[in-house]
């Protein structure tokens, strides 16, 4: 359905017609989602189980807080080690037209992959696996869906593992907001967005910073394939590694965690 808008002149390139074609794709994927639920996991309330549904808006507000925090712990935690050791410069330059894109690109990419991977892939699992093994399952495809083939042996490991980290902690957020999520999407959008925003305009990082702050990539670095992120998300992980075991170790669906009582 994409490609034929390239025989017309729209100004539009490959790059363009892509996200046309993704966007194209994620519609019929939600189109057909509810029907899919109701049909395979034997469920009546297939936003239930995804985790977007909530009984009042308080508790919606109250996990998109949690998850944003989270964010920006993380990133606080990686400007101080770029901070530390001078390699990067104040710029603030402000521009409302880039933080409109930096709030765009948080909602988009928090909202489509979080309910593509914690909310039907980890239901999936489930259906299929077991909820033993479902989140790692769930975890290794979020970390190899984004990889990047032109990088090295060791850069790319690097960030397969930052990425199943992540991935873990995205999982976590959703089992101590009782099967919410939304605390999961804020979590994931405001790393991208508030980085995107902070690198754009705030922002200029020096062609020094090292690998294991930055993480891999040479124009476009991950930082969440670096040592820094890596070990703050192994410390987190770790502090609240007594909650997988609390919602059933995994999270086995919005009512068992609420039912087991996983709270922060």
């Amino acid at each position: 359905m994409a490609q034929p808008v390239s025989f017309f002149s729209f100004g539009l390139d490959p790059n363009d017609i892509s996200l046309l074609g993704t966007a194209f794709t994620f519609a019929f994927f939600l189109i057909c989602l509810p029907g899919w639920i109701k049909y395979r996991w034997r469920r009546e309330r297939p936003w239930s189980e995804l985790g977007l549904y909530h009984s009042g808006v308080k508790p919606w507000i109250g996990d998109f807080v949690k998850g944003f925090l989270w964010s920006l712990l993380l990133i606080f935690i990686l400007l101080m080690s770029l901070l530390l050791g001078g390699w990067f410069v104040w710029v603030g330059e402000f521009s409302l037209d880039k933080l409109l894109n930096a709030v765009l690109l948080g909602v988009g990419v928090g909202f489509a992959e979080e309910l593509v991977f914690r909310g039907w892939l980890w239901g999936e699992m489930n259906y299929l696996v077991g909820s033993r093994w479902s989140v790692f399952i769930q975890c290794a495809i979020f970390s190899i869906s984004h990889i990047r083939f032109k990088l090295g042996f060791l850069e790319l490991n690097a960030l397969l593992i930052g990425l199943f980290l992540l991935g873990l902690l995205l999982s976590l957020r959703r089992i101590l907001d009782k099967g919410s999520l939304v605390g999961a999407i804020s979590l994931h959008g405001g790393l991208v967005g508030s980085w995107f925003f902070i690198t754009s305009d705030l922002i200029d990082i020096s062609q020094n910073a090292p690998f294991w702050i930055t993480g891999p990539g040479d124009l476009t670095p991950n930082p969440i394939g670096g040592i820094v992120a890596i070990c703050s998300l192994c410390l987190i992980l770790f502090f609240y590694r007594k909650a997988f075991a609390m919602a059933g170790l995994p999270f086995n669906g919005e009512r068992n965690a609420s039912s087991k009582g996983a709270m922060p």
